[in-house]
């Protein structure tokens, strides 16, 4: 025996696109794993800081820093799992939440390349073995 709740899902999907159920997926699931790794990830960041480790500190943070976006772009976007999930016409997010999800998206994404880019100067230096390329 159905509920009320599965048989409005299954009316609310059975009009979907495919393209608008994988969104609704995606945007119910990232942002929470996301969060997930927002809760532990900055703790080890800073553990692994003193530890010395600093491009495994330098992870946690990109890893942050994109829970910071997901948790931003739900904001802005509703959570997707509820059962009505549809973005208010009328309803402008927040400027914070805009603000807090670039800058986690641009955070993450620079300290991203920061850290790529020394990893390629690092194998450079072995491959060439050049004493005054890279200290």
């Amino acid at each position: 025996m159905k509920t009320i709740d599965t048989v409005r899902l299954a009316d609310s999907t059975s009009r979907a696109t495919l393209g608008e159920i994988l969104r609704r997926a995606v945007y119910a699931q990232l942002p929470s794993r996301f969060y997930g790794t927002l809760q532990l990830s900055m703790p080890l960041a800073a553990q692994f800081w003193i530890w010395g480790w600093r491009r495994t500190a330098g992870w946690l943070v990109v890893a942050s820093a994109f829970g910071i976006w997901a948790l931003g772009q739900q904001q802005i976007d509703g959570y997707a799992d509820a059962a009505d999930f549809a973005p208010v016409a009328g309803r402008t997010p927040s400027l914070v939440w805009r603000l807090v999800r670039r800058v986690g998206a641009v955070v993450g994404s620079l300290t991203a390349l920061v850290l790529l880019l020394e990893g390629f100067a690092q194998v450079m230096a072995v491959v060439f073995k050049c004493p005054g390329c890279s200290g």
